[in-house]
């Protein structure tokens, strides 16, 4: 069959979307007509090849690219091949699928280049989403920064967007995501700090602020405080320490463990053990997931020996190896010296979680001691339930959360008019704020007042358990419809009957300190 039959054949079933065999007669032009023949295979050849793997997730990769390396100089043929690597290695892949197709991506930035996103956004770069995505999975995990910089280092900065990328979101409506050149500077500036390049960090830090107006995932936050990590590590160690009480002086800073972190760090460095323990007791009390707060468990243990206070290093000694054997992590060496010198068995310790409560009780009591407690009434409570004010004997008044009660309360609301102590603690803003609320004596009348056996109420539900339906009342309060307060006809099936959201009339049964009881009411 002659050359041009076959082209004609490969047209055909182009036209009717047959590509799997329109690509079978693509490749027999590729292997029948070489290039070094008089009727080889040519760029029209290769036209019809990238139009046959359009869709074609079963096409050969490597015959693909060589066709488009031979090509590469066509835009047709760069951008088509973009787009193939596009649905087939990177859309809908997982991080560890995309690691491995590392290769691939590398050889899709032989081939086709970056686009200028600054000057023309009509379209998306498919090298600029492969290279990101990339770049994001090797964030995961472990980050893998000599791998994120090499990657980066393909990408000309001054072409990525500025523009937010916008996530769909069918529940919560559009979601505004960091734009691509606001990734690029949280990558790079993350893995220089960790290859300890330091003015190549705190240049690309500067230039983000300068760059970027808006930003997310406390991004802007982070850069500030890669700034003064580097001003720290390059010997400004007074500059350093200023922006870091800078950064807490700012909302955005008031509930960021990993700050108190870094000045608990500066302040070790320089041999104030003292004040690094203080603050290293400020960032635990604010972090609430042990397995990323290893590292300053670690520095905490440091801090104690050097204050002579062996036994209770221990503690968090303890915890490092639980969260290391759980996590099923290999030790570093700094984990490893600190682990044989408590001589912390780990394959006997208790649960990472037991040992993270432990020691949450020690960083509590550490935080509080020697503060004197005051006493006062619970006044007012936000609508929300999540927080509230209190006030003294002497008329002064002090907002409190939700997370600041010595035990977990479930319902604030209950807690009206109840007599408390607390211990007064500046908040970011430097106000004085309630923390470390004990509940000293309740008013149990308030639930049985509001809520009166055989009162008949329109509740919402809230959520369906197997063994009965959880419906809002007035304000936060949460009855049980339990099962057995449903008519026989509803028992086996009410979980299909109810929805959330939906509005039903009950019947207080009964009333207790955990809340009302209910029946329904037809």
């Amino acid at each position: 069959m002659s050359k041009r039959e076959l082209q004609i054949q490969a047209e055909n079933l182009l036209n009717n979307n047959s590509q799997e065999e329109a690509l079978v007669i693509c490749r027999k032009l590729w292997d029948d007509f070489p290039q070094n023949e008089t009727d080889s295979f040519n760029l029209y050849d290769a036209r019809l090849t990238l139009k046959a793997v359009k869709n074609n997730y079963k096409a050969d990769f490597n015959f693909v690219y060589e066709v488009s390396k031979m090509f590469s100089s066509d835009f047709q043929i760069k951008n088509s091949f973009s787009w193939f690597v596009f649905h087939k290695y990177i859309k809908g892949c997982s991080n560890n699928d995309i690691i491995q197709y590392e290769n691939v991506i590398f050889k899709l930035i032989e081939i086709a280049s970056q686009k200028n996103l600054r000057t023309d956004d009509s379209f998306p770069c498919p090298v600029t989403i492969a290279v990101l995505n990339l770049v994001k999975a090797y964030s995961k995990g472990l980050f893998n920064a000599s791998k994120i910089l090499e990657w980066l280092g393909k990408l000309n900065p001054e072409f990525l967007s500025k523009k937010e990328n916008i996530i769909p979101n069918t529940e919560r409506g559009d979601i505004n995501d960091a734009s691509d050149l606001e990734k690029y500077y949280s990558w790079i500036t993350k893995a220089l700090i960790k290859q300890e390049r330091y003015i190549e960090c705190e240049e690309k830090c500067k230039k983000a602020l300068e760059e970027l107006k808006n930003f997310h995932y406390d991004n802007s936050l982070w850069l500030h405080m890669r700034i003064a990590i580097c001003e720290e590590h390059l010997g400004n160690i007074d500059k350093s320490e200023h922006m870091f009480q800078d950064i807490l002086n700012t909302k955005a800073g008031s509930d960021k463990w990993f700050i108190y972190k870094e000045i608990a760090l500066l302040y070790f460095e320089k041999g104030d053990y003292d004040n690094a323990w203080s603050y290293s007791v400020d960032s635990a009390f604010y972090g609430n997931e042990p397995e990323y707060m290893i590292g300053l468990f670690l520095l905490q243990a440091r801090v104690l020996v050097k204050l002579n206070r062996v036994n209770e290093s221990k503690i968090l000694a303890k915890l490092i190896g639980a969260i290391i054997k759980e996590k099923g992590w290999n030790n570093k060496q700094e984990y490893n010296r600190l682990l044989e010198y408590h001589k912390v068995d780990i394959a006997n310790l208790e649960s990472a979680i037991s040992l993270f409560r432990q020691a949450r009780e020690f960083w509590v009591s550490e935080r509080y001691k020697g503060l004197i407690e005051e006493k006062g009434k619970i006044v007012f409570i936000h609508p929300r339930g999540k927080m509230g004010k209190i006030k003294t004997e002497n008329n002064n008044t002090y907002n409190f959360h939700k997370r600041d009660f010595q035990k977990r309360q479930r319902n604030l609301e209950e807690l009206k008019e109840a007599e408390v102590s607390f211990i007064k603690m500046n908040s970011f803003d430097g106000k004085l704020i309630a923390e470390n609320i004990k509940v000293l004596k309740m008013v149990k009348s308030s639930i049985s007042e509001k809520f009166k056996v055989g009162t008949i109420i329109t509740g919402t539900v809230k959520n369906i358990a197997d063994f009965g339906i959880f419906v809002r009342l007035t304000g936060p309060k949460t009855g049980l419809l339990h099962k057995n307060g449903l008519p026989n006809h509803l028992k086996s099936s009410f979980n299909e009957a109810f929805t959330s959201g939906q509005k039903i009339k009950v019947k207080i049964i009964k009333v207790t300190d955990k809340g009302p009881q209910l029946k329904l009411q037809e």
